[in-house]
């Protein structure tokens, strides 16, 4: 069962271009000179072009992007968003070539890796993918490794190798334990190879970082007593997730007596 989704990041939180006011003083003259930072008025322009993505206005975002390029070629938030925008009128090719213009023009961004895995992944390009989150959770300084490796982890499980997704998955609420998705995924996969012990400990782990109960953690929980013989538990989790998530794929399955 579907347990994650791929996390990539959108450049939203840009800053506005700013003007800098330089006054020259010369012989007996003085005159005042605008000069246009023009890698932050591309960011404002890559800002612009998000907000008419969000609004769905695709023609204004591209008409954006075009100028935020010609004002810095080598901008990292705008050739990623360029590659959403493909993304987002589907084309697959052109979204491809503008994520390897922006890792030829900045090879050791991990962001840009681990967005472009998020991208090959979907292609379902899975060795392609997971070459990529591994080249980002290697650069220096990194921060977002938890993030990356759940990346990874899911991949891994869609590709069909559920050994490696849970080495992914481990790793990534090691580096980061409040992934409480990664966790999850964690204990469905530890549950669908009868580690029951170690399913436990992961929902144990979940409700001690107080995370909130979803339609899944129930239907893990309620999996888990079904696995140890403990009815009264399953139909406990059962009832409380008819109660709260009704309309919920799990809910209808434990209705159904489908667990």
């Amino acid at each position: 069962m579907k347990t994650n989704s791929l996390l990539a990041w959108a450049v939203l939180a840009l800053l506005p271009g700013c003007v800098t006011e330089t006054t020259y003083i010369g012989n007996n003259t003085s005159r005042a000179a605008q000069s246009i930072d023009t890698a932050a008025a591309a960011k404002t322009r890559v800002e612009l072009a998000v907000g008419y993505m969000k609004k769905g206005d695709l023609s204004q975002a591209r008409f954006n992007l075009d100028k935020a390029l010609s004002m810095d070629p080598r901008s990292a938030e705008a050739h990623l968003t360029l590659a959403y925008y493909y993304q987002k009128v589907g084309d697959t090719q052109a979204a491809d070539a503008a994520y390897r213009k922006l890792l030829s023009l900045h090879g050791s961004d991990a962001n840009a890796m681990n967005n472009y895995g998020v991208f090959l992944c979907k292609q379902k390009r899975y060795d392609e993918a997971e070459r990529q989150f591994l080249k980002a959770v290697a650069q220096p300084d990194y921060v977002d490794m938890g993030d990356t490796y759940e990346n990874a982890g899911y991949c891994a499980s869609l590709a069909g190798q559920p050994d490696k997704a849970l080495q992914y998955y481990e790793q990534a609420v090691s580096y980061n334990p409040r992934k409480g998705q990664a966790w999850l995924a964690k204990a469905a996969m530890e549950l669908d190879s009868k580690r029951r012990d170690a399913a436990g400990v992961s929902l144990s782990r979940y409700a001690q970082l107080g995370l909130p109960e979803t339609a899944e953690s129930l239907w893990l929980r309620l999996r888990l007593a079904q696995e140890l013989g403990e009815l009264a538990q399953l139909h406990k989790f059962g009832g409380e997730l008819v109660r709260r998530f009704p309309d919920s794929a799990q809910a209808k399955r434990y209705i159904n007596n489908d667990y």
